[in-house]
C-alpha cells in the first residue's frame, strides 16, 4: 500500500451547512481515494455564525469519524489586528502539529496570505485557491452600505486586497482557479507555473439524473405530468439579483402549467422577497444538501439568473454543476461566463428572454448528465487537484 501524504485543508469561514459541505469537506473525503489524506482546519471569524460552526463540527465528527476536522475561534477578518493575532494562531497550530503535514491547501485569498506569510513557521508549500474576484466582491458589498463606511472601506479594506492577491500571486507555490475568467485576471503576476482551472466540482454519486426517482418525487408531491417545475437553489445573496428574478418569475407564471419552487437556505428572507408570489403555484421551501438531487430530478428547469458585475463574470457556481449533472436546463441570463460557454456546449442552456419552455425527454436529460461528468464531477476534477499537489511537493 501508498502511503498518503498528509495535507491540510485550510480555511477562515467556519463550518456552514452548505458550500463548506460541497467544496471542502467533499474534497476531504474524495482525495481519500488518492494519495492524499488532507485534515480541515477552520477559523470561525464571524461570532454570529460561531453556534452553527459547533453544531456542524460535532455533527461531521459523529457522522464522519475518519475526516479529521479542526475548528476554532479567530479574529474577524476584517479587524486591523486579524492579521497579526489569526497569523500567531496558525502558528501554534503548526507548532503542535510539527512534521505532519507536506502541504497546505488554502481556500481564498485571506487565508492563502496567512499561510505564505507563516511560512518560516512551518516550511510547508501553499497552493492559494482562488474562489472568485474577491476585490470586486468587497467593492460589492460596501456600496450597499452607508457613505463613511463604503469610502473608508474602499480606501482600507480594498487596497489592502489587493496588496494581498498580489503577494499571493508572487508567492503561492501553486494556485487553483475556479474559471479561465478568473485566471486571465492574475496571468500576468502569477510567479508560480503550477496552476489549475478547476471549475467547483460536484460529486456524481449524489447528483445525477434517475427517471425512477423523479417519477416518484413528483407522485410524491402531487405533481401532474403536464406540469412544468421551474426550480431555483441557492441564497438570497444580493448578487444573484432579485429584481430581475422576480420580473422573470412573474412572466412564467402567466403561464397556467407553471410551478416555481425556491429551494433556499433563507426561506424567511425569500418569503419577504417574493411576498406577491406566495400561492399553490409559487412554493418556498427550506431542503437539505442531502435532498436537493431528489428536488433536481423532479423539476424540468432551473435558474441562473446573476447581475452583471465583474464578481458574476468569473464566477463558478456550484449550483450550476449540480443542475447539469442531474441534466436540468438552465433559463440564464449572460453574466456567468463559465456558466454560459459550458452550458451552450451541452445544450442545456434557455435564454431568460425565452418563455417556450420545451421539456426534454428523459434520454436527453441523460445524454447532458453524462456529459456534464467529464467537466463537472469531483471524481473527474479530482485528478486535476492530484497533479497540482504532486507538482508542488
Amino acid at each position: 500500500m501508498i502511503a498518503k501524504s498528509k495535507c491540510l485543508f485550510v480555511l477562515h469561514e467556519g463550518i456552514g451547512s452548505t458550500i463548506f459541505n460541497s467544496q471542502v469537506l467533499e474534497h476531504s473525503i474524495g482525495m481519500k481515494n488518492y494519495e492524499f489524506d488532507i485534515d480541515i482546519l477552520s477559523y470561525n471569524t464571524f461570532s454570529k455564525s460561531w453556534n452553527l460552526s459547533k453544531a456542524n463540527h460535532s455533527y461531521i465528527n459523529q457522522t464522519l469519524p475518519n475526516i479529521k476536522l479542526f475548528l476554532f475561534k479567530a479574529l474577524n477578518i476584517y479587524n486591523p489586528f486579524s492579521y497579526l493575532y489569526n497569523s500567531i494562531l496558525l502558528i501554534i497550530f503548526f507548532l503542535k502539529n510539527k512534521n505532519v503535514y507536506k502541504l497546505i491547501h488554502a481556500r481564498a485569498d485571506y487565508t492563502a496570505f496567512l499561510c505564505i506569510l507563516t511560512k518560516p513557521f512551518h516550511k510547508l508549500p501553499v497552493i492559494w485557491d482562488c474562489r472568485g474576484d474577491s476585490i470586486s466582491e468587497l467593492q460589492d458589498s460596501l456600496s450597499r452600505k452607508n457613505i463613511v463606511v463604503n469610502f473608508f472601506g474602499n480606501f482600507i479594506f480594498v487596497n489592502i486586497n489587493k496588496i494581498i492577491c498580489r503577494f499571493n500571486s508572487k508567492y503561492c507555490d501553486g494556485a487553483v482557479f475556479v474559471s479561465d475568467a478568473l485566471f486571465q485576471m492574475y496571468r500576468q503576476v502569477l510567479y508560480t507555473k503550477y496552476i489549475e482551472i478547476i471549475p467547483c466540482p460536484v460529486p456524481e454519486e449524489k447528483f445525477y439524473y434517475s427517471l425512477t426517482l423523479r417519477n416518484e418525487m413528483r407522485k410524491l408531491h402531487s405533481i401532474p405530468k403536464e406540469t412544468k417545475v421551474c426550480l431555483y437553489s441557492g441564497s438570497m445573496i444580493a448578487y444573484q439579483s432579485i429584481g430581475e428574478q422576480i420580473e422573470l418569475y412573474r412572466n412564467l407564471l402567466l403561464f397556467p402549467d407553471v410551478l416555481i419552487i425556491i429551494a433556499t437556505s433563507e426561506p424567511d428572507l425569500a418569503k419577504l422577497h417574493f411576498s406577491d408570489f406566495l400561492s399553490n403555484r409559487f412554493k418556498i421551501l427550506s431542503v437539505k444538501y442531502e435532498e436537493m438531487n431528489s428536488f433536481y430530478n423532479m423539476a424540468d428547469f432551473s435558474f441562473l439568473i446573476r447581475d452583471n458585475k465583474i464578481l458574476n463574470n468569473v464566477a463558478s457556481p456550484t449550483k450550476f454543476g449540480e443542475y447539469c449533472l442531474t441534466g436540468l436546463p438552465v433559463i440564464m441570463n449572460d453574466t456567468v461566463y463559465q456558466s454560459l460557454q459550458i452550458s451552450k456546449l451541452l445544450g442545456n442552456y434557455i435564454s431568460h428572454f425565452d418563455s417556450s419552455l420545451n421539456v426534454l425527454s428523459n434520454s436527453r436529460r441523460q445524454e447532458i448528465a453524462d456529459a456534464s461528468i467529464n467537466i463537472f464531477s469531483r471524481k473527474f476534477l479530482n485528478q486535476k487537484y492530484m497533479k497540482l499537489y504532486k507538482s508542488v511537493l
